[in-house]
């Protein structure tokens, strides 16, 4: 055990996925601050505070998406300055992992996860050699909890191979490509998800992708609430296409692994609940 007055390392993660992770990791010999931790926030209208700023500036480590996902951290950074400061960011970490269309939803890739959770722990073993031994069995564990995800996805491919699905915002983009399922209208989910309108053809076809059955699941983001996203989940429930709320942060308290099991769960059982007479 630590003793009382040992200083632990300060940490601030952008998001709690990265937070649980480094929590996992770091055990009793870091103190970290996840930033966003709640899916009731939506991470596109976060904005920082000078409360933020100070934790940033007390910070021994930072851990972050990149890749556009937490902008909003770019200038919170350099508007602080702590000497010794190490910054991860999960967009270099994985960077030879990062899907063609440049999603910045990384956090949905369990192979990404586990390198940046390597370069976590390279960056607490530096600041804190004493403890290296911990880290690395704490990156073990990281590791170990990934599994269950491996099995539950195993689990859906051989109970349901090749689906064509699409989704409302490419937010689980990496899970269904893990999946190895066909993911249609790419078009429409980016420009919901960059606040601009998918002209009228695509939305049509979208739309009538669900009426005619050509997708056989629907994943749409608890945390985007507009006209458009209302009218692919109606629009998909009255046809009978299975529909499954995800979001880009994790429940409070979740660790990684557990996050991912259930929504995995939750598409299993909306595909299960799918296939039984009505």
């Amino acid at each position: 055990m630590a003793s009382a007055d040992e200083a632990r390392i300060r940490v601030v993660a952008a998001e709690s996925s990265y937070g649980s992770m480094v929590q996992t990791i770091g055990g009793e010999h870091v103190e970290v601050t996840s930033l966003l931790d709640s899916p009731d926030v939506n991470p596109h209208e976060f904005k920082g505070s000078p409360r933020i700023g100070r934790q940033l500036q007390n910070a021994d480590l930072v851990v972050m998406n990149g890749a556009g996902f937490d902008g909003w951290m770019g200038p919170l950074l350099e508007g602080t300055s702590q000497e010794g400061r190490t910054v991860v960011k999960a967009s270099e970490a994985g960077s030879a992992m990062i899907m063609a269309d440049n999603n910045w939803h990384l956090f949905y890739s369990p192979r990404i996860m586990l390198a940046t959770a390597s370069h976590v722990t390279q960056a607490l073993s530096q600041q804190d050699p004493t403890h290296e031994r911990d880290y690395r069995h704490g990156l073990v564990q990281f590791r170990k909890e990934l599994l269950p995800v491996y099995d539950q996805v195993q689990q859906l491919i051989a109970k349901y191979p090749n689906l064509t699905v699409t989704a409302t915002v490419p937010v689980y983009n990496y899970m269904i490509q893990l999946l190895g399922y066909q993911n249609l209208y790419h078009d429409v989910q980016f420009a919901s998800m960059r606040n601009s309108q998918p002209s009228a053809r695509q939305v049509s076809e979208f739309i009538q992708g669900l009426k005619q059955h050509k997708v056989r699941l629907l994943i749409y983001n608890r945390q985007v609430h507009n006209r458009l996203t209302k009218n692919e989940v109606q629009s998909a429930r009255e046809a009978g296409v299975p529909v499954v709320g995800v979001s880009a942060i994790p429940l409070h308290g979740d660790n990684y692994a557990q996050w991912q099991i259930r929504q995995l769960k939750a598409i299993e059982k909306a595909l299960d609940k799918a296939q039984k007479p009505s």
